[in-house]
């Protein structure tokens, strides 16, 4: 991805970014290319900070300097790296439009701030749940494999989309081990990738390694069904969301929520408290549409939007007429769900819409549409595959690499 960043008013870009995914620059490389032709000497954004004398900077509306920070990205000027290869692009603006797409409006850079999203001491709960499960006694075998320092590797050995870092991390920190990542949150997984490194214990590694595989191998499914479920929707030339649903694995709802995201999906609500959903069951023990939506209405109060769910145009209508937000268009066939969309749109176009149900990653062409808001998938949370991820002892200097069933 390039960004061209201009000086005030001027259409002329001083000079511009290349964002390339990959490896950081080695020190002759830096050198060599980078900030040849940029005010600002090696623009290069490396973690933990910039590389040379002087850093580049956001300033003020005149100054020009900007530097994106990524974990195990870089930034260079366009004359250097020349040959490398971009994001999609490219961007142009100011310095302030840079500096807002410093602060998250690039995906690359929202999926690195995930992990903000999960509250600590959930996060520390929900790990220490995970590990009394596997371990509520005696552990025979770390008398086996003793308490001395060792070393493991993560390898990932099926493609999709990384995703669990955080609560990886958290299993480890609460075992005293140490992790250390090659690769970032969302990244593609080629197999057989070496992931990370996890240090410590020998007995607390091998306590950790059935946890935090399961947790990662379900984690990054999700992402990856997520991120594919995404993709196809863009390729059909749709700009609406795709999202999951509440159809998640009973104490593990926190993990797969997070996996939609990290996939580029929307999680939908995360409980019943996030948005007042009447479903045809809660229709039907209202006494009717008009009824229960006007309850819900009143409940919701201003903080919380309405959600209907519908089989009928009739039924949307009286939805929408009584006060709903967003109209559930369930189980619908693609032809039937577009016309009826459209004649609600027609009568009520500030009411979202919503498809679901049947909705698989082979079909979900069929339901993009330009009167269709939201599409959730039940599937991306109850059916989507693992990804193989294994965790291997190692005493040598360098790890050995496993066999992969994609190699």
């Amino acid at each position: 991805m390039r960004l061209d960043v201009t000086n005030g008013d001027s259409a002329q870009p001083r000079y511009s970014w290349l964002l390339v995914e990959g490896q950081e620059p080695s020190g002759a490389e830096v050198g060599e290319n980078a900030g040849k032709d940029s005010p600002v000497p090696r623009p290069v954004a490396r973690r933990g900070g910039a590389v040379g004398k002087q850093r580049p900077r956001l300033a003020g509306a005149h100054e020009t300097a900007v530097i994106l920070p990524a974990d195990r990205w870089r930034c260079c000027t366009t004359s250097g790296f020349a040959s490398a290869r971009s994001r999609k692009g490219p961007i142009t603006g100011s310095a302030q439009d840079a500096r807002e797409l410093h602060q998250f409006h690039h995906p690359y850079f929202l999926k690195k701030c995930l992990a903000l999203l999960l509250p600590p001491v959930t996060l520390a709960a929900l790990v220490d749940s995970w590990l009394r499960e596997d371990c509520p006694g005696l552990n025979y075998a770390a008398l086996v494999s003793g308490a001395g320092p060792s070393q493991a590797a993560l390898w990932a050995k099926s493609p999709g989309v990384l995703a669990g870092r955080p609560f990886f991390d958290a299993i480890f920190t609460q075992l005293n081990c140490q992790v250390s990542w090659f690769l970032p949150e969302g990244s593609k997984l080629v197999p057989v990738a070496r992931v990370a490194e996890v240090r410590g214990p020998a007995h607390c590694l091998l306590l950790g390694e059935r946890v935090a595989l399961n947790m990662l191998a379900r984690c990054s499914g999700i992402a990856s069904a997520a991120a594919t479920a995404v993709e196809a929707a863009r390729g059909a030339g749709w700009t609406g969301h795709v999202a999951g649903t509440r159809k998640t694995t009973p104490g593990f709802r926190l993990v797969e929520k997070y996996g939609l995201l990290v996939g580029g999906a929307a999680s939908h609500r995360y409980d019943l408290g996030g948005l007042v959903m009447v479903k045809d069951n809660h229709v039907v023990a209202a006494g009717g549409v008009e009824k229960a939506v006007r309850v819900a209405r009143q409940v919701a109060d201003f903080a919380l939007k309405v959600e209907v769910e519908c089989s009928s145009l009739q039924e949307a209508v009286q939805a929408a007429q009584a006060g709903a937000d967003l109209v559930l268009l369930d189980n619908f066939k693609p032809e039937e769900l577009h016309s009826t969309a459209a004649a609600l749109k027609t009568q009520f176009p500030s009411v979202a819409v919503e498809a679901s149900g049947g909705i698989t990653l082979d079909n979900l062409p069929q339901f993009c549409g330009p009167h269709i808001d939201v599409i959730s998938m039940g599937m991306l949370t109850q059916a989507a595959p693992a990804l193989d991820f294994s965790l291997k002892l190692f005493a040598e200097e360098v790890a050995p690499v496993p066999k992969s069933c994609w190699s």
